[in-house]
């Protein structure tokens, strides 16, 4: 009976650690982003650039996980993979309050917005930034 128990405990610490929690979001309009996004064009810079997987010679697709891990590939290479987190933060384009994506200490934050439930978009919190538009994958 003692191992039994001894056997059941060490399990269930086991299961506990090894379950993944799902990160809480600021704000529940922000759920949306978990899935996998299709790269569509990004535009901006200080000439005005607009690129598409068509110009540029490759495909891009994002994912983010409700662990709150974000992953790029290229080509259907992964390419990046990092934590992120959201936090609310003045726009540098509208001058408004915004939820901003971070991935990690030095990447470029971008605010978050949706067309729909479909289309993502993400604009470089930088002067002369991109904005990135996506379309989730089905």
């Amino acid at each position: 009976m003692k191992h039994t128990v001894t056997i059941v405990l060490i399990a269930f610490v086991f299961l506990s650690s090894t379950c993944k929690k799902a990160m809480q979001v600021p704000n529940p309009a922000l759920k949306k982003i978990f899935g996998k996004w299709q790269w569509i064009e990004s535009s901006g810079g200080f000439a005005g650039k607009i690129t598409t997987p068509s110009k540029a010679g490759y495909f891009e697709r994002i994912e983010f996980s409700n662990e709150g891990i974000y992953q790029k590939f290229k080509n259907d290479s992964l390419i990046d993979r990092k934590p992120f987190s959201f936090s609310q933060k003045t726009s540098i384009q509208t001058g408004k309050p915004a939820w901003v994506l971070s991935l990690n200490e030095g990447s470029i934050s971008m605010t978050v917005s949706f067309s729909g439930q479909d289309t993502l978009m993400l604009n470089e919190q930088v002067h002369d930034g991109f904005s990135h538009t996506y379309a989730r994958m089905k």
